[in-house]
């Protein structure tokens, strides 16, 4: 899988990542370490932008979840963190164009409620 990372300026440096291909058990890890990696250095909050993802497993959305809970701050050594309880995730990761099978893999997981999602890049930058 190939995942581009641009840097874009809203109130703060904001990291555009472009995962292309679809996301699942194959390379899920690869998702989370490049997230993580962009987390440490140079920004705190990520677009995900989803327009070259065909599809995702549910273990590309619980890739998603895990991005979500480390730029909200929850630490990686909670056994079972839960997102209704935190809602820092839609503060400071936002979703972008996700294709059709994407949207509808996040909202029968009901991750959409966690997440806003924006159609263009200007929108999600000024979200922020």
């Amino acid at each position: 899988m190939e995942i581009t990372v641009t840097l874009q300026q809203a109130s703060e440096p904001v990291a555009v990542m472009r995962p292309q291909g679809s996301i699942d058990a194959s390379n899920f890890v690869q998702i989370v370490d490049k997230a993580r990696e962009i987390y440490q250095n140079p920004a705190g909050k990520l677009i995900l932008d989803l327009s070259e993802v065909p599809s995702i497993s549910s273990t590309g959305l619980a890739a998603i979840h895990k991005v979500a809970l480390l730029y909200s701050g929850v630490s990686e050594t909670m056994m079972h963190p839960d997102l209704t309880h935190n809602s820092n995730a839609r503060k400071y990761v936002k979703l972008l164009s996700p294709q059709p099978e994407v949207e509808k893999a996040l909202e029968t997981a009901g991750l959409k409620l966690f997440f806003k999602v924006f159609r263009d890049l200007e929108s999600a930058l000024k979200s922020f």
